[in-house]
């Protein structure tokens, strides 16, 4: 690593670790009341670093990082239809430590059907983004072929009513991803996407979901198992879809998200997963990060899907991102704190973390759960990650 590199990760670190203390004090000094003097006169977040340095800027190549010219910063994921959304550009859109925003493609909502002229529709994407680019922030897209719920159909009508498909409670009707009537749809809807915004010079950059919404593991998967799905199938299937994905030239940074799925879980997929991205140059991400990650990684274990290791495995290769499995919990419990997840996200090479809109609240919007008791420390942990990975 250069020097630095080195250097401002000793300065994450640093600030995690006093960041860690003082939530201890404000513990032990929990029932009188907010008025410490750890407390900011304002939510509002900095412009520039204690010191007057200002934020690296996340538009532009930053040396230190292991893929400098490639896509870096924090992003805040805003899911479709979220009543939280308009919190987003209120507390964030304006934020200097808030490189972007991901905004999500949703197939059927995008699609009219081969009988449409035009077929594909992005103008709710575009309107979606436009305040965000107008503001200067860069933006990336995730593209949903499906839903992660039954109560919304993301694959449009008049593939499932081509594609054989299977059902059940949690992910409703969704197709069997390998026939032939899926993949050549979905594969034209992806290079549509592609040529939409190849000269987008605000999109940084597009993963494509190749299972349940933007990930890759199979919706309804024990029905697919009932319909001749075997872990060779699937690996096929996700490895031939990469393939075709490289095949698009895409101007933009594409991205695929590793699952492993199964229980037992097939281990082995995540590292053929990785190991055919970064061949076909496209990024790596994990949207697993948590706390049972660090543990794991202290004693030797594989983090969640083996993702450490294919991340020291890759680093310098392809850019490498990270999502928290869910939003996080701010005293440690659950999927754990970003005041230790970012610095260790950091520590294992990742240089895009995509961080859920309920913890930029934390740290942003004063009405929001928890940001009297845990914004000093979410917003030093940010502000400590944008020195590293730039800010706006």
């Amino acid at each position: 690593m250069k020097k630095s590199a080195a250097t401002l990760l000793t300065l994450v670190l640093t600030i995690a670790m006093t960041t860690t203390v003082g939530n201890a004090q404000a513990a032990d000094g929990a029932g009188e009341g907010t008025g410490s003097s750890s407390q900011p006169s304002s939510s509002q977040p900095r412009s520039s670093q204690p010191g007057g340095k200002s934020l690296p800027s996340c538009a532009q190549p930053l040396p230190g990082l292991d893929v400098p010219n490639a896509p870096h910063g924090l992003f805040v994921p805003l899911f479709p239809n979220s009543p939280r959304n308009a919190e987003a550009n209120k507390y964030l859109l304006h934020n200097p430590v808030v490189c972007g925003a991901n905004f999500y493609v949703v197939w059927s909502q995008s699609d009219k059907g081969p009988g449409a002229n035009p077929r594909y529709d992005f103008d709710y994407v575009d309107d979606q983004m436009a305040p965000w680019i107008a503001a200067g922030k860069q933006v990336n897209l995730i593209v949903w072929a499906t839903s992660y719920a039954a109560s919304q159909r993301d694959t449009p009508d008049y593939v499932l009513s081509k594609a054989p498909t299977v059902e059940c409670p949690k992910f409703g009707k969704v197709p069997i991803f390998w026939n032939k009537a899926f993949v050549d749809n979905y594969q034209a809807f992806m290079s549509a996407v592609i040529q939409r915004y190849r000269t987008n010079a605000a999109i940084g950059y597009i993963r494509f979901g190749l299972g349940a919404g933007g990930e890759t593991f199979p919706a309804c998967m024990f029905e697919l198992r009932r319909h001749g799905m075997s872990d060779r199938v699937w690996r096929e299937y996700i490895l031939s879809m990469l393939d075709y994905e490289r095949s698009l030239e895409s101007p933009k940074l594409l991205m695929v998200g590793v699952n492993a799925y199964g229980n037992p879980p097939d281990m082995s997929l995540p590292g053929a997963m990785a190991a055919r991205a970064a061949e076909d140059g496209i990024a790596i991400g994990s949207q697993g990060l948590q706390a049972a990650d660090i543990q794991a990684d202290a004693s030797g274990s594989p983090c969640t899907v083996n993702w450490c290791g294919i991340f020291r495995q890759y680093r310098g290769k392809v850019p490498l991102e990270l999502q928290s499995v869910a939003p996080s919990h701010p005293d440690g419990s659950g999927p754990g704190s970003l005041v230790d997840l970012l610095p260790f996200g950091l520590r294992n090479h990742a240089q895009i973390f995509e961080i859920l809109l309920p913890d930029w609240l934390i740290a942003y919007d004063p009405s929001f759960p928890g940001f009297d008791e845990h914004h000093v420390a979410y917003q030093h942990a940010f502000e400590a990650a944008a020195n590293v990975l730039g800010g706006h």
